[in-house]
């Protein structure tokens, strides 16, 4: 087993040295393998050191009773008598009890403080507290502040006799390729090569699309604002088998006060199943169903964080990481250290007693600088062997993933950043005694690494599993709205399967061969005639009187799809797919967009609202609101001279 601390040697090849890899190989998809030390990303990557929060060592601590059923907070009087620097002052501890359930979202108030001593048994119904210790004379100096979250078992929970059913648990950081992994969390990388573990290599972030008839011929094309380039839409698409555009058609507008109280969310009927449920994430801000989402009315789970965080992010000293926009350590901790915890509690309560399903999402120290995750690789490393030595995986299928790769960045700059953002790592653990009573299931997995997949798959496999835990037989059906040809990974998927029967269209698909072509006057009538539509874009939506109409400054690349499927396309309608990545003059804007060029005619087909924003932006868009148009807006009051 990996152990922290070990050292693995990496051996880095010459990226011509390489023979042309793919991580999937058929005759409709070619997914390129990425080198991921090769000479061009190796010139900037730059692993970065933990960054800890405090060098102090915690004055008190917690640990759970097994026979007592209690939280006992612990005090360590050595680190005391350190921080007072005298064994003869005195010192109290007290504690805020977090107080929540009139709203979903947020907390409800700090209860008073209550005084506790050594060995102090948690009340059963406090969830959450801030702690704090200081010394007894005068006004007193704080010695330490601190916080925890505690996952109490509810007196109305019945331990579930049935037949064994797996739990799940799903442990997730944002915007990591599979590439990246290898790269910044190499040792993470070998323990997933661990017994049980599968890695899904041909996993491809998914988009949604409608229906375009280009003279006869059948284009998928996304028809709605920018989905699959932000968590929301991918993990949406895990947890519903919808898209958001499909659930406002069908269901209900997410974007809506209490509609995502009614969206069929996978754990809905896991909960009907029996299954104790729990979701956590660890950013406030960017909180999947709360950034520019009106968030749950309702508790949407039986172990819900988000209330929590909120008091931990309004009452602890916030720090953020160099160049971070994200929140890195809330109080003492790194803030990705609390859903951990949370997570831990969540299954050392419960998997051995009944079946349990749970979501843990950071995105505190990944979403800003993917370069940090090398910095943490060995928290989470350890979080793994935590898991694996308490016997989590005993009892668990764990699915470890991604929503995204990088999508702005140096990575972008370069080659191999199409793959980058669109090629998260999948990696699914199947426990020994799931391994032994559905071989059939772990042979298929086995198979399907290597073949393409998407969200809407896992979406199936999540009703697959609900479909074992009700003692169903398991079907190729799909449940999926939006992908009727996906299917659960438990069962082999097509060898020949294209992008879009697996719910992928062009502009994220990673299976065709495009290659770069000379500076050209069509490149640049290609990238001035995206521009135009961006410009024609904001003026729709009125936004001319805020935002500046971009110019183009220079054409960075342009690909031409050339694989043989690419030909029949081409000799039905005459367009062509392009690749084209450029740059604006206002605030040196760059952008990456997959288009439809009929060179003969001059017809250019591009979603505007699929074109990626590939730099950082920051306050260029704060004059507006909508996250979609802040990709593209420049305002005027922002341009630098």
């Amino acid at each position: 087993n990996v152990k922290v601390g070990d050292t693995f040697k990496i051996r880095i090849k010459e990226v011509h040295r390489d023979k042309e890899r793919f991580y999937v190989d058929s005759a409709r998809c070619r997914m390129p393998y990425v080198n991921p030390f090769n000479d061009e990303v190796m010139k900037v990557y730059k692993p970065q050191p933990f960054l800890p929060c405090t060098n102090q060592r915690d004055l008190v601590t917690v640990h759970y009773d097994d026979i007592l059923k209690k939280y006992i907070l612990h005090i360590n009087e050595e680190v005391v008598h350190q921080l007072m620097q005298s064994n003869n002052k005195t010192f109290g501890c007290s504690y805020q009890q977090i107080i929540y359930g009139q709203h979903a979202e947020i907390y409800d108030k700090l209860g008073n403080k209550t005084s506790f001593g050594q060995d102090y048994l948690v009340p059963s119904d406090v969830e959450g507290m801030l702690v704090e210790c200081r010394t007894s004379e005068g006004f007193g100096k704080i010695l330490q502040q601190d916080a925890f979250v505690f996952v109490q078992p509810k007196v109305d929970q019945v331990t579930s006799k049935s037949h064994r059913k797996p739990s799940i648990i799903m442990y997730g950081i944002d915007t990591v390729s599979r590439t990246s992994l290898r790269r910044t969390m190499p040792m993470i990388f070998e323990f997933l090569k661990s017994p049980g573990w599968f890695e899904m290599m041909g996993y491809n972030k998914v988009s949604f699309w409608g229906i375009l008839l280009l003279k006869g011929y059948t284009y998928l094309q996304k028809d709605f604002f920018q989905v699959a380039d932000n968590s929301f839409p991918n993990i949406f698409a895990m947890l519903t088998g919808y898209s958001p555009e499909t659930a406002k058609d069908n269901l209900c507008d997410t974007d809506m006060p209490h509609c995502l109280d009614e969206i069929p969310f996978i754990w809905k009927d896991l909960k009907k199943a029996g299954y104790l449920t729990a979701y956590a994430e660890d950013e406030g801000i960017a909180n999947t169903f709360t950034y520019a989402k009106p968030g749950f009315s309702k508790q949407p789970v039986d172990y819900y964080f988000r209330p929590f965080l909120d008091a931990l992010e309004k009452n602890t000293l916030i720090v953020h990481c160099p160049g971070c926009v994200m929140k890195y350590c809330l109080g003492r901790r790194v803030a990705n250290s609390y859903i951990y915890d949370y997570c831990r509690q969540f299954m050392q309560r419960f998997v051995a007693e009944r079946p349990i399903w749970g979501m843990f999402w950071s995105n505190h120290f990944s979403h800003d600088d993917t370069f940090m995750l090398s910095g943490m690789q060995h928290k989470i490393l350890t979080d793994l062997l935590n898991f694996e030595r308490d016997g989590a995986f005993e009892h668990t299928i764990m699915v470890f993933f991604s929503d995204h790769g990088a999508r702005f960045g140096p990575l972008m700059k370069m080659k191999e950043g199409f793959l980058e953002e669109r090629l998260p790592m999948m990696f699914i653990y199947l426990p020994p005694w799931f391994r032994r009573k559905y071989p059939q299931y772990a042979a298929a997995l086995a198979k399907n690494q290597n073949r393409l997949s998407s969200n809407f798959d896992l979406y199936n496999t999540l009703r697959h599993i609900l479909q074992i835990a009700r003692k169903q037989q398991g079907s190729k059906i799909s449940w999926s709205f939006d992908c009727p040809q996906c299917q659960s990974l438990f069962f082999p998927l097509p060898v020949n399967r294209s992008c879009s029967e697996a719910g992928i269209v062009e502009e994220y698909c990673t299976c065709h061969k495009y290659v770069e072509i000379p500076e050209s006057p069509v490149s640049w009538l290609l990238a001035r005639m995206v521009v135009q539509r961006i410009n024609e874009y904001l003026w729709h939506y009125h936004l001319q009187d805020r935002c500046s109409n971009l110019t183009l400054r220079h054409v960075n690349a342009t690909e031409l799809r050339t694989d043989n499927l690419h030909e029949k396309l081409v000799m039905q309608t005459g367009f062509r797919h392009y690749h084209s990545k450029f740059q604006v003059h206002q605030n040196y804007g760059e952008f990456f967009a997959t288009v439809l060029f009929n060179e003969n005619t001059g017809a250019l087909n591009v979603n505007v609202e699929l074109i990626s924003r590939i730099s950082m932006y920051g306050n260029d868009s704060v004059c507006v609101e909508n996250k979609i148009h802040k990709l593209y807006c420049i305002c005027l009051t922002e341009l630098q001279t």
